[in-house]
């Protein structure tokens, strides 16, 4: 493996955020930018050096596609690119869930099911998925990914107990029994693999044919006078060639605010997972004509609990929710939300419950009019709970044991005192607590419908405060991917040369289900470099 990575090329490379945003839409509130390498469509561009297949982005489904040209490419020479010192997106940060199943077509009954009443992805590119998700468990035991480090097979339908959020998220579905997942575990002594990011990454790094170089950030796609894709120019002021292709795998656009912003109507988000993805790649794309789709879409946005620096989440992870220990306000102090707000729903419910009403978060997104959706979120808020929810887990134990001193929240006697902290509206925050504490007496939160056995009283002195802002792991917005992993243009024409695999551009447009990222990372990484270098499927 080569290793190329320099202070000056990374933070050179996190500068180019901006590139191309007129083409994105993005506003002109932004600092202004000089794009010193548009498009490059038909220049004399001259290629430092030249590989038969270049790819963007060091993630999962970078280190798939990767795998997948080194060890069936006949010996292709590849180039795979990383933007940070080392891989800072998604993948390092998740869960490390991928998504496998024994039967295609009832895996595709189910990920159907999950586009609910939108007609967002086409079935061909479902259909896609879904044979690939059949081929994923064989294909990492085949390049020799150690089995007794590997959870292989079913979390949610051996022990009803032991159910959880993704498997599957949408028990209510029909075909949601066929997904399973497979996971990295450590093995039994806990000293192996943990993480499917650090196998593919060790595996990719150990193949000769494969130059991995980072701190090299993309800023714009070459075409040749046809308007092929022919190479990319970078941030250390080099372009490369490839001679069979490029995929991009360059994940979403969560550390660029203004696309948050132009995209999903946000402010004030901090990303839970790494910080280098900043939608370089949609600017590239969009400059050559790509088309767009799910722009909205993703693992976002829910109510992050944070310190009151706004420096650090209270969870690594939404994984799970302490919220059930108090409420929500936002700034004028009143609920306004469905505020028990999890990554999962907390419990699994029951197959042939009506999703149109059932509630909690799922990936962030919640029941509104009987539609799972995304909603919007106030660039700040409040976590309302008083010491009974503090002694049962608002603010777990291992994280504070002092968490006012610790700078984790407010403390006051009264729910006056409190709100004078928090500049919010004392009369406003005492009547939502009063309102509040009227519904736990009832058992039955009458706003918003959280299940009753989520409701815990604000009624012990003294009361605690924390803050909140809107989180998410990630966007799945992007370039529209075809069934062949290949990016098109407007008219809905494959860019030669372009393809894509994983979280830039992905399939996930309506309902999301957890494991499904990283299952099309893998999926489409193998999908991209097959036809990239003509392999037979």
């Amino acid at each position: 493996m080569l290793m190329e990575t320099t202070r000056r090329n990374f933070l050179k490379g996190a500068g180019i955020a901006a590139l191309g945003a007129a083409t994105l839409g993005v506003s002109a509130c932004a600092p202004k930018t000089t794009d010193a390498s548009s498009a490059n469509k038909g220049n004399a561009t001259e290629f430092a050096e030249e590989y038969d297949l270049v790819i963007v982005g060091a993630g999962i489904a970078g280190l798939a596609a990767a795998a997948t040209a080194a060890t069936e490419g006949n010996d292709a020479r590849i180039l795979l690119l990383e933007k940070g010192a080392a891989p800072d997106g998604n993948s390092p940060y998740s869960s490390g869930f991928c998504m496998i199943a024994d039967n295609e077509d009832d895996l595709f009954e189910y990920v159907k099911a999950l586009q609910g009443d939108t007609d967002c992805t086409p079935d061909d590119v479902l259909r896609a998925y879904c044979k690939g998700a059949i081929e994923t468990k064989d294909w990492i035991l085949k390049l020799g990914a150690p089995e007794d480090q590997m959870m292989i097979g079913k979390t949610g339908f051996i022990e009803e107990s032991k159910r959880t959020n993704q498997s599957p998220e949408y028990p209510e579905l029909p075909g949601s029994e066929a997904m399973t997942v497979i996971a990295f575990t450590g093995g039994k002594d806990k000293k192996g693999y943990t993480h499917i990011h650090t196998w593919l990454n060790d595996f990719v790094s150990s193949q000769p044919n494969v130059t991995y170089r980072t701190g090299t950030a993309l800023v714009s796609l070459v075409q040749d006078e046809n308007g092929s894709i022919s190479g990319v120019a970078c941030s250390d002021g080099k372009a490369y060639k490839g001679t069979k292709g490029v995929i991009m795998c360059i994940g979403g656009y969560e550390s660029n605010a203004e696309m948050l912003y132009n995209f999903n109507g946000m402010q004030g988000v901090v990303p839970q997972a790494g910080h280098s993805n900043t939608g370089d790649g949609h600017l590239a794309c969009a400059k050559i004509g790509a088309k767009f789709w799910h722009m909205h879409g993703g693992a976002q946005f829910w109510l992050g609990a944070r310190d009151l620096e706004n420096t650090k989440y209270l969870h690594k992870q939404a994984t799970g929710s302490t919220k059930e220990w108090g409420i929500t306000v936002a700034v004028n102090g009143r609920r306004f939300y469905m505020d028990w707000d999890g990554c999962g729903v907390g419990e699994v419910l029951d197959y042939n419950s009506d999703l149109t009403s059932n509630v909690g978060y799922r990936h962030g997104a919640t029941q509104w009019g009987g539609r799972w959706t995304h909603l919007p979120m106030p660039a700040k808020a409040w976590f309302i709970f008083d010491s009974d929810g503090l002694a049962n887990g608002a603010i777990p134990a291992d994280t504070s044991s002092d968490p006012v001193s610790d700078g984790w929240a407010y403390i006051a006697d009264s729910i006056e005192e409190l709100a004078a902290q928090i500049e919010v509206p004392a009369d406003e925050l005492a009547n939502t607590v009063s309102i509040w504490n009227e519904f736990c007496d009832a058992g039955e939160d009458k706003a918003f419908y959280r299940p009753s056995n989520r409701m815990s009283k604000i009624a012990k002195a003294p009361y605690y405060a924390m803050l909140c802002v809107p989180a998410m792991l990630n966007t799945d917005g992007g370039p529209v991917r075809n069934a062949r992993a290949e990016i098109i243009d407007a008219e809905g024409n494959p860019i030669p040369g372009l393809y894509s695999a994983g979280e830039f551009g992905s399939i996930w447009g309506a309902m999301y289900q957890g494991t499904g990222n990283i299952g099309e990372c893998c999926v489409f990484g193998r999908i991209a470099a097959r036809n990239a270098l003509g392999i037979s499927q």
